[in-house]
């Protein structure tokens, strides 16, 4: 009978731990629901707009964001991508929508963001896409977008950019203008794609070094700190050297501080005013095999007073890897130095890499 009352008991036991058991497995199932569920909801989160597909520019902007599309001045045809327009669908439903969108060739744009902005002539160029093209200048592209598809590029073929101005700056406008089957188009719906014929050595530069006149030693280097970071340096300050390219291998100095021409500018200490060497400026021509400065001559020559430039051996002359230029040179001017070699000025400049032009 004991053993009997033992076993009972034993079998209450066992069975209230499995229930408790049971209990504690449920809790844990019911839990894992929940954070299922919660997963769930979140993976169902709507993309777009409330449920609208969003139409747009990679890149884009309101108003138009610039694309710097440099390309390499060579006579072999460049293809560039232009824009990439995308659809941000909510739902595969939307996905499977055929879908009208418009693309004004937005002039407008280009001028708002550089007046100084070239239309490129149309036998210089191409344009490859998979939507109707403008029928003249300030037209719109029209994309049609199957069910599946959510891009559309379009590409720009030069087949020879040595016809390009290396000075000069090209550029197209993009705007998204319309969307149909519920679209709603994107604040990143502009896009001004700039091109330029640049090699590599074309850029944007801070100047500092000393420069010395053997004629005039109230003239030297161009140093007043009145410009923004980054061209203010320890010694006083930089100017904005702009290298153009004019060349596949050569670049052409232009001042982009005191006055916005091919000049080299300078500072004049007894009245603190700004000076330049006029009818001087350097075409720099490199070796790109070991990025040498390989020789400079005068933008120039030949000039009237006689003024001509020459590399400076005992110089560094070439470019570094962070893309910075330590580079000597001299001004040579027979007409006031007769005597061989004719040096007038010694130049001894680090010209600091700032960014592309």
């Amino acid at each position: 009978m004991t053993n009997l009352i033992n076993f009972v008991n034993n079998t209450k036991s066992l069975n209230m731990k499995y229930l408790n058991l049971t209990k504690m497995f449920a809790t844990v199932a019911i839990s894992s629901v929940i954070f299922t569920a919660c997963d769930k909801a979140k993976v169902a989160t709507p993309l777009g707009d409330n449920g609208q597909t969003l139409v747009k520019i990679l890149g884009g902007g309101t108003p138009a964001a610039v694309a710097k599309k440099p390309v390499d001045f060579v006579a072999t045809p460049t293809k560039v991508l232009a824009i990439e327009l995308r659809r941000d669908i909510p739902s595969e439903t939307e996905l499977n929508k055929t879908m009208v969108v418009t693309v004004k060739d937005d002039t407008a744009a280009v001028r708002a963001a550089n007046p100084g902005y070239l239309r490129m002539p149309s036998s210089w160029y191409s344009i490859q896409t998979a939507g109707t093209l403008p029928s003249a200048v300030g037209g719109n592209y029209t994309f049609t977008f199957a069910p599946g598809e959510y891009a559309k590029e379009v590409y720009i073929t030069i087949p020879n950019a040595t016809l390009l101005d290396p000075s000069s700056l090209y550029a197209w406008g993009f705007t998204v203008t319309t969307a149909d089957a519920n679209g709603k188009i994107s604040t990143q719906k502009s896009v001004v794609v700039e091109i330029g014929a640049k090699n590599n050595y074309d850029g944007v530069y801070a100047v500092t070094g000393p420069v010395v006149d053997d004629l005039n030693a109230d003239l030297v280097q161009w140093n007043k700190p009145t410009f923004a970071d980054p061209f203010p340096q320890a010694n006083g300050g930089a100017w904005e050297l702009h290298l153009i390219t004019s060349g596949a291998a050569s670049c052409t100095m232009f001042d982009n501080t005191i006055w916005g021409d091919f000049f080299h500018p300078l500072n004049v200490v007894s009245s603190g005013g700004n000076s330049g060497y006029g009818t001087f400026a350097l075409i720099v021509n490199f070796n790109p095999a070991n990025n040498a400065v390989s020789s400079v001559t005068n933008y120039y020559a030949p000039a009237a007073n006689t003024r001509q430039a020459a590399l400076d051996p005992s110089g560094v002359n070439a470019v570094q890897g962070n893309k910075d230029i330590l580079i000597k040179y001299f001004m040579l001017q027979p007409s006031l130095v007769p005597a061989p070699p004719n040096i007038r000025v010694r130049f001894d400049e680090k010209w600091k890499y700032i960014g592309s032009r």
